[in-house]
């Protein structure tokens, strides 16, 4: 998760206005700048409506009420005023700031496009409206299109080198283009611009996590959080590098805080499936997952954590549907292909097993554990030659694996290749003194020579060791 992107604060340039007996408003110029909505409006409108005021004191009124209309979230009406205000020939610097006002009210209302011309406007009128550029940087950052935000931002800090938003904003961005160190600098600055903010501290130590510098993140979370000790994603952070430290009762403990003050956070009740998870504790973890999904029906990884539970209990319908779902959300994930081929080849579906473990293969070649399951589903369906295949696959990116070579000398056993079959089981031996079915394994082989010593020898390790 990364910070918010900050946005400009609204510009209030409308100063109070004193009588204009010639309009018999006597009074109401001061009412029309009140901070208090219904006294601005009507005494606004009466301004606006009285054809004996003056013209400038009229459009003063208007902006006026346009503001105090979009300060209480009446924007068609802010809108409509400020519209009605830009068709005044004004100073280039006072249309510029009509224009920020009512970008910003068109970004409230959801209109970006209208938003992203009226900021263009602002700027064109004029080019020195930092607040302008940061509007626009934020729109930028949430289309994707980060080098155009990145710019606006540098104008934005040429105008104003100490302007906090700009460096948020910014810092949020790098974030986003996993540009961590410098997000650091980026929050670093604004920490000094605003060393009271808890967002800026907050910030940079999720920074600072994602670098895996624990250390400096724990203690920026930890600083957000004496500011602000109700900053939930604070404690979400907290936690993050607690459990990243191995502290994992104190990062629980972080993670129960930040869901006391959102239980709706579905990423803070995920990563503490997560946790309860690595701690064995798989009815709370399955509880949290789902709660996630609930929240946040999106959520991949939680589809694919709670799928793995659901495949550990043998519930294998519940992890394929688990799995699928994932993969609807997110085709290129491996952990999902790779564990719904193993609970389709626990259903005897070898067909589709072997069809998953491909596509896990295709997305992640170097992974070897999907060459050995693979290798076991077409072993199983007595394609002996496919599982060496596999097996060579697993082997030759690591000579050293033990389940790899007993499977593959089981392999070449029912090849009646039984010097190969014997060669890869002493190996895997080698490599696991404890694997009970190596033993087991070579002694049919020793066997199958009429080595008959050997082969009692290993029948008897195997049984020591608990082979069936």
């Amino acid at each position: 998760m990364v910070s918010v992107l900050v946005l400009a604060s609204m510009p209030f340039w409308a100063d109070a206005q004193g009588a204009d007996h010639s309009g018999g408003n006597g009074g109401d110029g001061i009412r029309c700048a009140s901070g208090r909505a219904e006294i601005a409006i009507n005494a606004c409108t009466h301004i606006i409506e009285d054809k004996r005021e003056d013209p400038d004191n009229r459009a003063i009124a208007l902006r006026n009420r346009a503001f105090t209309y979009q300060q209480r979230g009446d924007l068609e009406h802010a809108i409509a005023d400020y519209t009605t205000a830009l068709k005044r020939t004004e100073q280039r610097r006072l249309q510029a700031k009509i224009y920020l006002n009512r970008g910003l009210t068109y970004f409230q209302k959801g209109d970006e496009t209208a938003a992203l011309a009226d900021y263009g406007e602002a700027v064109s009128q004029d080019p020195k409206l930092a607040s302008a550029y940061i509007n626009r940087a934020a729109i930028f950052a949430r289309r994707g299109d980060s080098e155009g935000a990145l710019a606006d931002l540098d104008r934005a800090t040429q105008l104003d080198p100490n302007d906090y938003g700009s460096f948020m904003s910014r810092g949020s961005i790098n974030v986003q283009r996993g540009e961590h160190e410098l997000a650091v600098a980026a929050f670093t600055r604004a920490i000094e611009l605003n060393p009271a903010d808890a967002r800026a501290w907050r910030s940079r130590g999720f920074a600072y996590h994602a670098l895996g510098d624990n250390a400096r993140a724990a203690a920026d979370s930890a600083e957000a959080l004496r500011l602000d000790p109700n900053m939930a994603a604070a404690h979400l952070d907290l936690a993050l590098s607690l459990q990243s430290s191995g502290d994992a009762s104190r990062a629980m403990a972080e993670f129960d805080k930040a869901i006391d003050l959102e239980p709706l956070n579905a990423q803070a009740l995920k990563a503490r499936g997560d946790s309860y998870l690595a701690r064995g504790e798989s009815e709370r973890a399955l509880e949290d997952f789902s709660r996630a999904i609930s929240l946040d029906p999106g959520m991949t990884a939680a589809y694919i954590n709670r799928g793995a539970i659901y495949l550990a209990r043998s519930s294998w319908d519940l992890a394929i549907v688990d799995f699928t779902s994932a993969i609807t959300l997110d085709p290129k994930q491996y952990a999902a292909y790779l564990n719904r081929g193993q609970a389709l080849g626990a259903k005897h579906e070898r067909e589709h097993a072997i069809a998953d473990f491909t596509q896990a293969i295709r997305l992640e070649s170097g992974a070897l554990e999907a060459y050995r399951r693979r290798a076991f589903v077409r072993q199983e369906g007595g394609d002996s030659q496919g599982a060496i295949d596999d097996y060579n696959q697993a082997i030759d990116r690591n000579p050293k694996d033990a389940e790899a070579l007993r499977g593959r000398g089981y392999a070449r056993l029912n090849r009646h290749e039984v010097d190969a079959a014997i060669a890869d089981l002493s190996a895997a031996i080698t490599c696991n003194p404890g694997d009970a079915l190596a033993y087991r394994f070579r002694s049919s082989a020793y066997a199958a020579k009429k080595d008959f010593t050997r082969a009692n020898s290993d029948d008897a390790a195997a049984r020591r060791l608990g082979a069936t």
